[in-house]
């Protein structure tokens, strides 16, 4: 049975998510030291934000998909929400790792 709240407040959650999420790896990404951080454009750690968001949004719908079925889906396929162009990184275009064990996303190309 869904509520007619739930749909409004699990956008509101995940808009609250993705952007504490940009504010600490933009955050990370300016206070790190070393040599490293000048090698790093803007525009990458940008490119970067935007995935790891991704990655989150992704994460927040498994994690409803479990709250409702009582298990990770087998494959990100299953989740009502994720189109196939989420699947994929939006800067390199490779798709998403995904363990159905755990409900982890992660980027191949982005580390956390």
């Amino acid at each position: 049975m869904k509520h007619p709240g739930l749909s409004a407040l699990s956008l509101i959650m995940s808009l609250l998510v993705v952007g504490l999420v940009a504010f600490l790896v933009i955050g990370y990404m300016s206070g790190k030291g070393g040599g490293d951080s000048a090698a790093v454009s803007p525009i990458e750690r940008a490119q970067s934000v935007e995935c790891l968001a991704q990655v989150k949004k992704i994460e927040i719908q498994v994690q409803m998909y479990s709250v409702q079925n009582g298990r990770y889906p087998e494959t990100l396929e299953m989740v009502e929400g994720i189109s196939e162009r989420d699947l994929h990184c939006p800067v390199t275009q490779n798709a998403y790792d995904y363990d159905p064990q755990s409900g982890r996303v992660s980027c191949p190309d982005h580390i956390r």
